[in-house]
């Protein structure tokens, strides 16, 4: 009698455990990844960081040089989430205020807008080959090609 009470506690023991750890495995696979916008550029380029406000700079055509350089932006439209990240995180405008002031400035000054690009591949081509291109990416996507490296992070946040 003694060893079917060890059984019937030790099967109750055993399945509270069992519940426990299905519940603990739901909450872990609930919980959102994170992902990082980051500041790419290519493995050649000399700088081992770029600030936000210089980023802003470049990217609202104001001329940056760095070693001689002169700081060229490529934007990235080829995911629409990670570019009005950016254009919040880094110009603080909308697609549709950043769009208008670029054009603002092409008038008033003769600057030129940054070259957009909707192809991943041409945006990770041109910034391989171009000297001194600046552009943004997923962390997850910067893994993916060779001769790219961070110049620092715009924004980290849930992958969803």
């Amino acid at each position: 009698m003694g060893r079917n009470v060890c059984t019937r506690v030790s099967s109750r023991y055993l399945t509270a455990l069992l519940i426990v750890l299905s519940l603990l495995s739901i909450v872990c696979a609930a919980q959102p990844t994170s992902r990082s916008l980051l500041i790419v550029a290519s493995d050649e380029i000399h700088l081992d960081s770029i600030g936000h406000a210089e980023l802003r700079k470049i990217f609202l055509g104001v001329p940056v040089t760095k070693d001689e350089v002169r700081i060229r932006p490529l934007l990235n439209e080829t995911d629409t989430r990670a570019t009005s990240i950016f254009l919040q995180q880094v110009i603080f405008m909308s697609e549709r205020e950043y769009k208008r002031r670029l054009i603002s400035r092409v008038f008033r000054l003769g600057d030129q807008r940054p070259q957009e690009y909707d192809d991943l591949a041409l945006l990770v081509e041109q910034l391989r080959e171009s000297q001194g291109s600046v552009s943004f990416m997923w962390s997850d996507q910067l893994e993916n090609y060779d001769g790219l490296k961070s110049l620092g992070v715009i924004w980290t946040g849930s992958a969803d």
